[in-house]
């Protein structure tokens, strides 16, 4: 495994706990330049699949699956990375880093 694969793996546990820890009243409240949590985390869904997933349309399940539904996105991008030639590899993974630490921060 690659140092950005890692730190993309560890990305992934930090978002999981953070999005589970938030309450109802919490997703509600604003995020900017999102209007709530919850719609940052939709918007990041759309991007993770924009750039792992061929740009997927991604369901809205419930605020229960969210922090899964994250997850599963960024593994899925980090699966379809490994296909990749080595020089695009490594900027999928690092693209898609950057953007769950923007989540996670986005989420603070």
């Amino acid at each position: 495994m690659t140092t950005a694969a890692a730190e993309l793996e560890t990305e992934m546990r930090r978002l999981r706990v953070r999005i589970i820890s938030l309450t109802t009243a919490q997703l509600d409240e604003a995020a900017p330049p999102s209007p709530s949590r919850r719609a940052a985390i939709r918007e990041a869904l759309a991007e993770f699949s924009a750039i792992g997933s061929e740009d997927r349309p991604v369901p809205e399940l419930g605020d229960q699956t969210l922090a899964d539904q994250v997850v599963v996105l960024l593994e899925h991008g980090l699966r379809s990375a490994r296909a990749l030639p080595e020089s695009d590899r490594e900027h999928r993974i690092s693209t898609l880093t950057e953007a769950a630490v923007r989540l996670r921060r986005n989420l603070a």
